[in-house]
């Protein structure tokens, strides 16, 4: 008997495989030789990729029968309702808007499967925002106020979100088909083939022998990694485990530790070339070219890590932190022979800025280059296990992707369909009575909201329907508004109440979860900074002539340093008083936004509080001898 149980479970992990294989190179083609027209492409990425789930789920052996039972049944109903709609996908637009009884119980299929996948995927937060949103669009009519509306039908309901392009096969699921999952196979074959790793190395290097090292190679590391993973969670698991132990042993506490990991694992979501995929749904939704979009999340991106990297380092100051021992240290030539590593990601830089390649043929291209450039080097080669790993961990980072920009869909078809957007954003203006900075507040406050247990991508097609429309009629130039939204979306991650990627940290580093949260909270204070200053001018992200950008870039880096010094209470080498904190904390603000006649008000008190200092202490030691 048990051996039969092994080789029926041998034969699903191969099937499962199998499917796995075909779905990754599905992709791969479709990106060298063309997506398929109409709906296909859409419903083979997620249908597939849902059956994957649920094949999954049901060969785990701990799971009782009437589950196994119900993860077989939604499998089937998934293949079912995927294939029908591919059937009648061309004859669809003759139809004149016509719609079956067959269209309704294939579309209820998907949306119920859809759902369950979402719970259990992505979270029970965006499952009940989305059955929220479907219960308003069928009890529209009786509710007071501007939430009233005429109503849906379930004909309509199903004609939008299942059978047109404004649901679930929208722009959001697009995106995931066509570009999104090439860079998550990208980044799952750089994790397994020692890429990453080789970030870590080259940041080791570079920070880890400074005082405080190791938090400095978390920074950087995490930034490098960041990028291309599309999870903050993920982040803080693949370079934590290294890390978080090195920081521990040069005296940081746990807490500190973990929360150095998890602030800089969440700001590569919006760190450039890929800024954890996001970035490709604002380039399709603003309808314009994905390089002015990481042109445009260059400078804050920078200026956020910074940020980070000058706190921990006049936190190791202050208590006296040294560096990773010499013998410790990994192997210099032995790094450096693998320098050739970072060529894929100058080479998509270069793709999509110089030549204005296409997302997905640079992505292919990224990914061919990494394939051969790994195959140079025994430690990177690609073996039959690495293999495996590369095509699991591809389906294990599009599953709460594709699944999450799905069910978002349904999200943006009932907002379509009843125009609550466009009150809502009345709503919002009205509260804030036309002032932007409080427009910003209450959109600040949603966006941490929204984004608390939920992925980035699914809080940020959310937020995009609802909040931005508000701040693009107060004046605010659309790209800074999604940027704004996306920045404090991501920022969620280690905003406590609910910081899940400090929690995850705190499992490793063996610290206080809470206690993490709020540490990574101070520790990536710039990040609740920048997005205000980015949407009053734009010239931080790019919009301006060369010398204005560099002028506002060079006193933006010298206003970050006095953030962290605020942060941290230490200025230069001297631990700060409360009426210095405060007067740094000014001086911030003044310097991060751009403007001459407020770097020369912040370069000046910064003189002047150095100089006093200065003086003071020089006093003081004159005294005492």
């Amino acid at each position: 008997m048990e051996k039969t149980k092994k080789v029926s479970g041998s034969i699903w992990q191969k099937i499962i495989f199998a499917i796995s294989l075909f779905y990754v190179f599905f992709h791969i083609y479709t990106a060298a030789f063309g997506v398929v027209s109409g709906v296909g492409q859409k419903a083979l990425h997620i249908g597939i990729v849902m059956v994957i789930y649920y094949l999954r789920e049901f060969v785990k052996i701990d799971r009782k029968m009437p589950a196994r039972l119900w993860d077989i049944l939604c499998c089937v109903g998934v293949i079912a309702s995927i294939a029908y709609l591919i059937r009648i996908d061309a004859t669809y637009a003759l139809r004149a808007g016509i719609t079956y009884t067959s269209d309704i119980i294939f579309g209820i299929i998907l949306i119920v499967t859809l759902l369950d996948c979402t719970r259990r995927i992505v979270g029970n937060s965006l499952c009940i925002v989305i059955s929220a949103f479907i219960l308003y669009a069928f009890v529209g009519q009786y509710l007071p106020s501007f939430l009233k509306y005429s109503g849906m039908s379930l004909k309509r309901f199903i004609n939008v979100m299942y059978l047109g392009t404004d649901g679930i096969f929208g722009t959001a699921l697009y995106s995931s088909a066509a570009f999104i999952v090439l860079f998550i196979i990208l980044g799952a074959v750089m994790q397994e083939t020692g890429v990453g790793a080789f970030f870590t190395d080259l940041a080791t290097l570079g920070f880890g022998k400074y005082c405080g090292g190791p938090a400095k190679v978390a920074v950087v590391a995490s930034g490098f990694f960041g990028s291309i993973s599309g999870s903050a969670i993920a982040n803080v698991i693949s370079t934590g485990t290294f890390t978080i132990p090195m920081m521990k042993e040069v005296g940081f506490d746990n807490e500190y530790a973990g929360a150095v990991e998890a602030a800089a694992s969440t700001g590569g979501q919006f760190m450039p070339p890929v800024m954890g995929a996001t970035a490709f749904l604002i380039a399709e939704i603003l309808n314009i070219s994905y390089y002015e979009i990481v042109k445009a999340a260059a400078i804050p991106a920078i200026l956020y890590y910074v940020g980070i990297l000058l706190t921990v380092h006049l936190n190791a100051k202050k208590n006296g932190l040294k560096g990773i021992p010499p013998e410790k240290m990994p192997d210099k030539k032995a790094v450096l022979s693998k320098v050739y590593l970072a060529l894929p990601l100058i080479a998509l830089l270069i793709m999509m800025g110089y030549f204005r390649m296409t997302v997905s043929r640079a992505g292919l291209y990224t990914i061919a280059m990494t394939l051969i450039l790994v195959e140079l080097s025994p430690d990177t080669r690609i073996n039959y296990q690495s293999f495996r790993r590369i095509i699991d961990g591809s389906v294990n980072g599009v599953l709460p992707v594709a699944v999450a920009c799905a069910a978002v869909g349904i999200i943006t078809g009932v907002v379509m369909a009843t125009g609550i957007a466009f009150r809502l954003s009345g709503i919002l203006l009205e509260l804030s009575q036309g002032i932007t900075w409080v427009l910003l507040v209450l959109t600040m406050v949603a966006s941490l909201i929204m984004g608390m247990g939920m992925p980035t991508t699914a809080a940020y097609m959310v937020l995009v329907v609802l909040v931005v429309p508000a701040l693009v009629d107060l004046g605010v130039q659309p790209l800074a508004a999604h940027l704004f939204v996306l920045y404090f979306g991501v920022i969620s991650n280690i905003t406590p109440p609910v910081a899940l990627a400090a929690y995850a940290a705190a499992g490793l580093s063996k610290g206080n979860p809470n206690k993490t949260g709020f540490v990574a909270f101070r520790l990536a204070i710039s990040g609740f900074v920048l997005p205000f200053m980015f949407v009053y001018n734009n010239v931080l992200l790019m919009q301006g002539g060369m010398f204005e950008v560099i002028r506002a870039f060079l006193s933006a880096l010298l206003g970050v340093y006095c953030l962290s010094c605020t942060v941290e209470k230490y200025f230069v080498k001297w631990k700060a008083s409360i009426p210095e904190t405060l007067i740094l904390l000014g001086t911030s603000i003044l310097l991060i936004h751009p403007g001459v006649i407020t770097d020369l008000i912040g370069i000046a008190i910064i003189a002047v509080l150095y100089v006093a200092h200065t003086a003071f202490s020089r006093r003081k030691a004159a005294g005492v001898n």
